[in-house]
Order: C-alpha cells, then structure tokens, then sequence
C-alpha cells in the first residue's frame, strides 16, 4: 500500500463542539460560532490538521443562505433590509472558507505528499429540515414526490421526479455561488464535498448543479491565468458524493413498493453513469460517510464489486476511475427526533479500536486490482464523521504510518 494513495480527511465539528462544551441546539447546529464566535471553529480546524489531516471540511454542512439569514433575523438586534441578510450571509459562507484555509499550519509543504487542502462541505437538502431527513430521504413536494411517506417516485411519476430534480440542483448551485462567483475564496478550494446525500435523484441533482456551476465558472473564468504551474483548469473543482447507509442499507426504498432498498449497485451506477453528458460530470470521489462502522466491510465489498463490473464492460474508464471517500461514524446510534446519541454495546471501545477496524477497510478497498492488474480505486480518503474526534484522527494517521513502515 503506497501512502500517496490514501489521503486522511478530518473528523466531525458539530459533535466535537458539543464534546467542548458549545451549545449545537440552534437550527445552524453550532455553526452560528463561525460569525459569533470563530477562534473556536478555526481552532477545532487548526487541532484536526496537527493530527493529521491532509483535508478538512469547513462547518458549512448545513448551511445555506436562506437558513443563514433567517437565523440573523431571528438573533439581530437591528433591523437589516433583506439585501443586507443575504450579503451577511453570504460573508458567512466565504468567511467558513477562511476559517479552514488560515489553519494550515504554516509548515504545510507545497509537495503533493504533505499538502493540505479545504473541502467544501454541502448536506443534502434533507439536512435544513426539521427533523432532519439525511437518513430518511422523506422530502417534501416539489423536492421529493406527492406523499411524505415514501422516499422515491412511482414509475409513472417521471415528470414530478424530473421537477424535483431540478428544484435540488438549484438548491446546491445557489450554496456554491456564494462562493463560487469570488476568484479568492474559490481558489483556496481543494474539493467540494456532497455528504449524507440519501436519495438517487438528489446524486441525479448534484451531477446535475455541477455541470451547471462549471458552465457558469468557464464564462467568469476562463480568461484569468493559472498560476499553479500545471495544466489543471483551476476553477473546476473536485467534487465528492458520499452516502450514509443507516442499518447497512442506503435509505431510498425501491419504487416497486416491495419495502426493499435501492441496492448498491444501482447508487454506483447513478453516480457514474456516463452514457447522456446531459447527465453532468462525473464525480472524483464516491462513497460512505456518517454510517456505523459495522457495516463498512460489507458495503465497501459491494461498491469495489460494482465499480469493478463497471470498468470490466467498459462503463467506467480506468483515467476516470473515482477515490473511495469514506468518513463514518464514530459508532454510537443518532436519534433524528430527540437530536441524542447512544452508545452500543459492541461498538468501539476506544480511537485505537476505531481506526484499526477503518484501515482493515481502507486495506482491502485500496489494495484491490481488476483483470489487468489495475487497481479498482484510483485511491482512498477516508476520515470520520459524527462522534469521531482528533484522536480518532490522530490514531487514523498513527496506525496508517505504522502500516507502511512495517
């Protein structure tokens, strides 16, 4: 296993301010921090890079500009026209950037092997409802089909999931444009990155909202310099779709009605299926975050095999082959209505326990070949999400090293 094919990614934020003693009971769960008080999120930032992350999110998983100004409305002791909310706003999101950006450590090295960079981090539209609806898919109308009770479109519904569609790529597009559209705060963009995504018309969506974005970048864009010194177009950005898999299973139900789920083999194709460019880009990255360790062996088991069968019949290009991204949990049990957590009793004991059942994981994604003696994965990030915390991290990186000394 080469290290310059796994890339560590950081732990969760929302759940590490809770452990700190900060209050995420807000509806921007503790994101509020990054105007009312940012020392403490650039800090939490800064502790994830000295234990050895290569990327770090920024605490924008969550936020939007809608949620962000109705939260400034709500707490502002003066009163703001509605232009005013929405350029605040929108500071917020460049400012969440910065905040990610100015804690690389200053002897971060510009070579490939010890850079550091800054992910953009976007929920699933499922993450600004209340109760959440990231494990659930259950949107409402236009955003998802005519009944709150199932979390997919009947077969005869195809105009309605086509409007949904396109209602959530413009959800997505109008979050990247508070960013996208300033030169400065682009640039110090590494990857853009869609977590939690439950549903296949909200990757439908994603795919969707990028090609839009990159098309809008091209015209901004295309007449500035790249100044990296490589061929890269720098205004395209990498971008992730990862997604949980509550109890090992992804939460959208097949439309037959038969109660089952969507199997993984269906989530792999719509991430690449490449077969219309109507469809959008496909993603530099594809894969699991916020699920209960348990049941990553088998998951990932399943997406390597679906990838795999892909590229065999010529679906997937070997140059185009994704990262697996994988960031779960820390392995207690979230409940969406009451916003607590609950420990197992066979969950992990400890960061150490943790990390070495990740990087079983990350050793049989990584190490895996086709036919022509290729690798699968075009490699690995993998971190934590909920409930993980810098010495996860911290054991994460530890143990990775420990492994390609021996």
């Amino acid at each position: 296993m080469g290290r310059e094919r796994i890339t560590i990614l950081d732990g969760g934020m929302g759940t590490t301010l809770e452990c700190l003693g900060h209050s995420v009971s807000s509806e921007l769960w503790g994101s509020e921090l990054i105007f009312e008080n940012p020392d403490i999120i650039q800090g939490i930032h800064q502790k994830y890079y000295e234990a050895g992350a290569d990327l770090v999110e920024t605490s924008t998983y969550q936020l939007t500009q809608n949620n962000l100004s109705s939260y400034l409305k709500s707490t502002s002791k003066e009163e703001l026209s509605e232009s005013e909310y929405e350029r605040k706003s929108q500071g917020i999101l460049k400012s969440a950037v910065n905040l990610v950006y100015n804690s690389i450590p200053s002897s971060s090295s510009s070579s490939s092997s010890e850079k550091k960079g800054v992910v953009f981090s976007c929920g699933p539209y499922g993450s600004t409802l209340k109760p959440g609806a990231e494990y659930s898919g259950l949107y409402p109308k236009p955003f998802g089909p005519n009944s709150r009770e199932r979390n997919y479109f009947q077969d005869s519904e195809i105009e309605e999931e086509e409007n949904s569609i396109e209602k959530l790529s413009e959800f997505h597009l109008s979050k990247l444009l508070n960013i996208a559209l300033n030169e400065e705060i682009w640039k110090k963009i590494e990857w853009i990155g869609f977590e939690t995504i439950p549903l296949l018309y909200e990757i439908k969506s994603i795919r969707r909202c990028m090609k839009k974005l990159n098309k809008i970048l091209r015209n901004k864009y295309s007449n500035i310099e790249n100044n990296e010194g490589n061929d890269e177009i720098w205004f395209i950005k990498k971008f992730w779709i990862c997604s949980p898999f509550p109890d090992g299973e992804f939460p959208q139900l097949n439309s037959s009605g038969s109660n089952q789920h969507v199997p993984i083999e269906d989530v792999v194709d719509t991430l690449l299926n490449n077969s219309n460019e109507n469809l959008g880009p496909l993603p530099n990255g594809i894969g699991i975050n916020c699920t209960n360790p348990k049941y990553l062996l088998d998951l990932s088991k399943k997406f390597t095999f679906a990838l795999s069968q892909k590229i065999k019949i010529g679906d997937v290009k070997l140059s185009s082959r994704p990262i697996f991204v994988l960031y779960p949990d820390g392995g207690q049990v979230y409940d969406v209505n009451t916003r607590t957590w609950s420990i197992p009793t066979n969950g992990p004991a400890s960061s150490e326990e943790w990390s070495k059942g990740i990087l079983q994981v990350v050793n049989d994604v990584e190490s895996t070949k086709g036919d022509n003696s290729e690798y699968i994965w075009n490699g690995v990030i993998v971190g934590g999400c909920c409930k993980t915390s810098f010495d996860d991290i911290k054991a994460l990186k530890r143990n990775l090293d420990d492994q390609i000394l021996q």
